[in-house]
């Protein structure tokens, strides 16, 4: 009797034991799924080639230019952004060029051709010519405080398609 009651007990013991080491188990399982599902999405832009590093560092020395950043993302026949997330090379993509200027003597005064300076200089030195890069857009935005509470905001734009080995101008936008 005595050896049979060690024995069920030995058992329970075991039962539990293996119980606790399950649900520890699925507990962590279920975690760490959890964790990588919500995790934050990495940023879905390449990094920055070391030409492209060299060049905007001298357009914010000698420009005076804050943050010249550009966005990468691909896109369809007709040009119109895809809605995914990642950026891929193999897929037509365009090229966004974009610059803040803090004055508005700066903004105001920019040269007329300037857009085309640099979008021919980021096409012909700095971009890699992939026969999938369809776009290059180049970008100046100024906002103009009005007062503690309210701002406007300017912008210049230049769109470019790349055909053949060509940059075409496709229109002109000033806000």
């Amino acid at each position: 009797m005595r050896k049979e009651r060690k024995r069920s007990k030995r058992i329970i013991l075991q039962i539990a034991m293996w119980t606790c080491i399950l649900l520890s188990v699925g507990t962590c399982t279920r975690y760490i799924l959890w964790v990588s599902l919500h995790r934050a999405k990495p940023d879905n832009q390449p990094k920055y080639s070391a030409k492209e590093e060299c060049y905007f560092k001298e357009l914010e020395k000698r420009n005076n230019w804050k943050n010249p950043d550009r966005y990468i993302y691909n896109i369809n026949e007709k040009g119109d952004p895809l809605p995914n997330d990642s950026v891929f090379f193999n897929k037509n993509y365009a090229y966004s060029f974009g610059v803040d200027i803090e004055d508005s003597t700066t903004f105001f005064s920019l040269p007329a051709n300037t857009e085309d300076t640099i979008a021919l200089y980021l096409y012909n030195h700095v971009i890699d010519r992939t026969p999938q890069l369809r776009r290059i857009e180049i970008i100046f935005n100024y906002e103009e405080d009005l007062n503690e509470r309210a701002s406007i905001g300017h912008s210049r734009t230049e769109e470019y398609a790349v055909h053949g080995k060509r940059l075409v101008k496709l229109k002109h936008d000033m806000e």
